[in-house]
C-alpha cells in the first residue's frame, strides 16, 4: 500500500477529503475537484482548485488552517469574486516583460490580499485561518529576505519587503528606496473593490520599476494559473465596438502589420512622448482610420476606466457566517455522491456470483485447514459462552424498576435495593458479521493463510449462532474499459447459509483474480448490512495492497476512506486487516490509518495474521454482549 501521492508528495487522505469537500461547498459546484500542488491556484476551465504543499511541514492545526485558507481564497475568492477573464489577460500581458515572474506573482499576491479582506469581512469565522496564514508567511518571508540579502537577489528582496510591509500590524517596517517609491500605490490594495483595481495598481508599479531592474526575480512564492491555461487574447478579427461618431481621418496610408510588431498594447495616448501613463481606457469615441487593427488585441467591454477609480472601502453588509466548516463539509458530501457508488466509481457494473457445488478437493482442504484452527475456535466459544452465562446470573436487584416483595432488607441492609428489572436477555449475541476478502492478483501467495483466518471466524460464529456472510471481490481488468468497469462480488457464504453445518467448504472457492476496487465493495456490502436487524454490525476487510483498478490508482485510497466513513455513520464498525510479508513499515501504518483511522490491524507475515485475529474476534464478541 502507498499513501496518496501528488507531484511526488504524500498526502493524508483524511485531510484531502476535508479540503475537497470544503472546496466543493464553497464553490457550489459538485463537479469541481481538488489537487495538491506546489502552489495554490484556481483553473476555471477544468474547475480545479489546488492547495499548496507549503503547509506540509507545519503542525497539524497550522496545516489545516493553512490549507483551509488556500481553499477559501481559491474556491470562494477566485471562483466568485475574481474577474477571471481580466485576470488571465493581464497575466498573459505580464509575461511579455523582462520582469514577468515578479509582476505575475505580485499580481496574484495583491489579488489574494484583496480577496482575503473581503472573505474575512463577510465570514468572520475565517479570521483565525487567515491570521495563522499571515503569521506563517511573515516568518517565511523574513527568513527569505535575509537569504536573498546575502545572495544579493535585489528583486526577491523587494518582493519579501512588499509582503512584510502590506501584512504588518506595526506603523514602522523595514523598507528601501524602491519600496518607498511604490508603497503608496501598493496600499491602494486595501481600497480595491474588483480585479481591475488590482490591475491598475500593477501597471502603476510596473511604470515605476520596469527600468530599474534588468534581472527578474529568482524564486517562486505564489502560484498562478499555468501559462498553457491562459487563453490567448481576444481574436483580432473580432468585431470592434461601434463609435459614437462616424467621421474618418484622411491622409493615412494603411500600415503593413508585417513591418511593425506590437507585443503588447495598453491603449495609451501617444500624443505626448513624456506621458508614460499605463492606464487602459474604453474607447467610445474617436476617428476611423485606414489602419488595420490586426496587430494587437481589441479590448473587451470588461476593461474599465480605472485611472482614479479608488475610494474608501464601504462597509459591506454585515453578514454572520451561517455555516461552519463542518456544516459546509456535510453539505458538500450530499452533492458529490450523486453516483450511488461514489464519484470515483463511474461506469462500474456489478456481477454477483453464488457459490458453486462443493468439490471433493474443497471438502478435503477445508477439513485440513479447519483442524488447524479448531483449538482456537473452542477457546473462543468457551470464553464467550462463559461471559454470557455470567451475565445471565448477574444480580438483578436495582435502585429503580419494579418493586421487590422482599421487604426485610429494609431493616438488614444499609442501602437496600428494593427494585428489580425483568430479565429478557437471550443466550444469542445480537451481532452480525461480514467478511470481505480482496481477491486481487497480489494475494496469490497469501490466500491460503487468509482462508485459515476466515475459517476461524466462520467456525466460531457458526457455533455461537451468529449470522455472517463471506465474500471475495475483484475487478475484471481484462474486460474493463472507460465505458464499463465490471466488478465481481463472489458471495461464497451468504447470510442464509452461514449457520448450515456443511457451508464451510465454500470458502475454498476464494481465489486470487485481478484488480481490487475496495471503496466500491465496502459501499455495496454496507448497504446490505444496514438492512440487517442486529444491533451490532461488523465489517472486516482483508486486503494486502493499495486499492488499484482502472482510473482508480490515485483515487482508490480516498474513495475507500470515504466509504469507510459513510459505513460508520450508519452504525457499521469497519475494520481493516492488512497482510504484509515483511516487517511493516511506518508508511504502511500511516496508510491504514488514513483509510481506517484507528480500527485496523497489520500482520507481519501471513503466519501472524491468525494470531492477531483471535484476540480481535474475542474483543468484538464480548462487546456484543449487552
Amino acid at each position: 500500500m502507498k499513501q496518496i501521492v501528488f507531484n511526488n508528495k504524500k498526502v493524508d487522505a483524511s485531510i484531502f477529503l476535508q479540503m475537497e469537500n470544503l472546496s466543493i461547498s464553497l464553490s457550489k459546484d459538485p463537479q469541481a475537484f481538488l489537487e495538491f500542488d506546489f502552489q495554490a491556484y484556481y483553473d476555471d476551465e477544468e474547475q480545479k482548485f489546488t492547495v499548496s504543499h507549503f503547509w506540509d511541514n507545519q503542525d497539524l492545526n497550522t496545516q489545516l488552517n493553512g490549507l483551509k485558507s488556500d481553499v477559501y481564497l481559491k474556491a470562494l475568492g477566485n471562483k466568485h469574486f475574481t474577474d477571471f477573464k481580466e485576470f488571465k489577460e493581464i497575466l498573459k500581458e505580464l509575461q511579455e516583460t523582462h520582469l514577468k515572474s515578479f509582476f505575475t506573482q505580485l499580481y496574484v499576491f495583491l489579488e489574494d490580499l484583496r480577496l482575503e479582506e473581503m472573505i474575512v469581512k463577510h465570514r468572520p469565522g475565517t479570521k483565525q485561518l487567515f491570521s495563522t496564514r499571515k503569521n506563517i508567511y511573515r516568518h517565511y518571508f523574513q527568513s527569505q529576505f535575509k537569504a536573498n540579502e546575502i545572495r544579493n537577489f535585489q528583486l526577491d528582496q523587494l518582493f519579501c519587503l512588499i509582503y512584510l510591509s502590506l501584512t504588518s500590524t506595526q506603523l514602522t517596517y523595514q523598507t528601501n528606496d524602491y519600496l518607498e517609491d511604490i508603497l503608496p500605490i501598493l496600499f491602494q490594495t486595501f481600497e480595491a473593490k474588483k480585479t481591475s483595481d488590482i490591475t491598475s495598481i500593477i501597471f502603476s508599479v510596473q511604470r515605476r520599476l520596469l527600468s530599474f531592474f534588468k534581472d527578474d526575480m529568482i524564486h517562486t512564492y505564489f502560484g498562478f494559473l499555468p501559462l498553457n491555461k491562459i487563453q490567448e487574447p481576444s481574436s483580432c478579427n473580432s468585431r470592434a465596438k461601434e463609435l459614437q461618431n462616424d467621421d474618418e481621418q484622411e491622409g493615412l496610408e494603411e500600415r503593413n502589420s508585417e513591418d511593425e510588431k506590437f507585443s503588447t498594447w495598453h491603449r495609451e495616448s501617444k500624443n505626448n512622448e513624456n506621458d508614460d501613463n499605463f492606464l487602459r481606457f474604453e474607447v467610445e469615441s474617436g476617428t476611423k482610420t485606414a489602419i488595420k487593427a490586426n496587430f494587437a488585441r481589441e479590448q473587451e467591454g470588461q476593461d474599465q476606466a480605472i485611472g482614479n477609480a479608488f475610494g474608501s472601502s464601504q462597509q459591506g453588509e454585515n453578514k454572520q457566517s451561517k455555516q461552519t466548516d463542518a456544516h459546509e463539509t456535510s453539505n458538500a458530501s450530499n452533492n458529490i455522491h450523486q453516483n450511488p457508488y461514489g464519484k470515483y466509481n463511474s461506469n462500474v457494473s456489478i456481477k454477483y456470483l453464488s457459490p458453486v457445488n462443493q468439490s471433493a478437493s474443497d471438502k478435503k482442504e477445508y477439513s485440513t485447514l479447519s483442524a488447524v484452527v479448531s483449538k482456537d475456535v473452542k477457546e473462543l466459544r468457551k470464553t464467550i459462552e462463559k461471559s454470557l452465562e455470567n451475565k445471565q446470573n448477574a444480580p438483578t436487584d436495582k435502585y429503580y424498576g419494579r418493586l421487590n416483595k422482599k421487604w426485610i432488607r429494609l431493616f438488614t441492609d444499609d442501602n437496600p435495593k428494593m427494585f428489580y428489572k425483568k430479565q429478557s436477555d437471550s443466550k444469542e449475541l445480537d451481532a452480525v458479521f461480514y467478511l470481505l476478502v480482496d481477491c486481487s492478483g497480489s494475494m496469490f501467495n497469501k490466500m491460503d493463510e487468509v482462508k485459515k483466518s476466515v475459517i476461524l471466524f466462520h467456525e466460531t460464529l457458526k457455533q455461537l449462532k451468529i449470522s455472517h456472510s463471506i465474500s471475495g471481490f475483484w475487478e475484471d481488468a481484462s474486460n474493463a474499459s472507460k465505458e464499463n468497469k465490471p466488478n465481481i462480488l463472489h458471495q461464497v457464504i451468504p447470510f442464509s447459509q452461514s449457520l448450515h453445518p456443511s457451508s464451510g467448504p465454500n470458502i475454498m472457492q476464494l481465489h486470487e483474480e485481478e484488480d481490487n476496487r475496495d471503496g466500491l465493495m465496502i459501499r455495496i456490502v454496507s448497504e446490505e448490512l444496514a438492512k440487517r436487524a442486529e444491533k451490532h454490525k461488523f465489517l472486516l476487510v482483508f486486503t494486502d495492497g493499495e486499492p488499484s483498478a482502472l482510473d482508480y490508482f490515485q483515487d482508490g485510497i480516498i474513495d475507500t476512506h470515504e466509504a469507510v466513513k459513510q459505513a460508520r455513520k450508519i452504525g457499521i464498525e469497519v475494520i481493516g486487516t492488512f497482510i504484509e510479508e515483511d516487517e511493516h513499515q511506518e508508511e504502511t501504518v500511516q496508510l491504514m490509518k488514513n483509510i481506517y483511522q484507528h480500527h485496523f490491524l497489520i500482520a507481519s507475515g501471513t503466519e501472524d495474521l491468525r494470531l492477531q485475529l483471535k484476540p480481535m474476534l474475542k474483543k468484538l464478541l464480548l462487546r456484543s454482549i449487552d
